[in-house]
């Protein structure tokens, strides 16, 4: 297939008690995971912000192919511009034949990845509430008492060949 395929969800992302700002201290997601390649597109929804998320990931057990670029990345951009603790329409569509994807909030794209390195084969979907911080040396530093309440649509999946 050279076609496109297409992954649109409403998600609503209330956090309690998170650090003001901090979007990976608490936060909804809706995960695109190819485990045949470590290939990854999300979305993270947190009070005052989202982030949209591409990369090419160390997954347990994967081996990602050679591309001859760098072989693992992870790119994330955040955003305000949503309807905050509201909820809000989130798109991810990957185009095989041209190598590119396309994020949408609520119908407005608000990135584009051309050159995608390599191929997806399939996609896992996943949706979480999650926190992503570093570990120190005294261990965890996600976990202090916070509260992640997410809400989401079904899954609407479009395949164009």
């Amino acid at each position: 297939m050279n076609g496109s395929i297409s992954f649109e969800i409403s998600i609503r992302a209330r956090t309690e008690n998170t650090v003001p700002d901090d979007l990976y201290d608490g936060f909804v997601s809706l995960n695109l995971l190819d485990f045949s390649t470590g290939a990854a597109l999300d979305f993270f929804a947190g009070n005052e912000k989202y982030a949209s998320v591409y990369g090419i990931l160390p997954f347990p057990g994967v081996e990602v192919p050679d591309s001859g670029q760098t072989k693992y990345f992870c790119i994330f951009t955040e955003e305000i511009d949503f309807k905050k603790r509201e909820f809000n329409t989130y798109k991810i569509i990957y185009h095989r034949g041209k190598d590119e994807v396309v994020f949408l909030v609520n119908g407005k794209e608000v990135r584009k990845e051309a050159n995608v390195p390599l191929k997806f084969n399939s996609f896992t979907v996943a949706l979480g509430l999650m926190t992503e911080k570093d570990l120190s040396p005294e261990g965890s530093t996600s976990l202090h008492g916070q509260g992640i309440i997410g809400e989401w649509s079904p899954i609407t999946i479009t395949i164009n060949e």
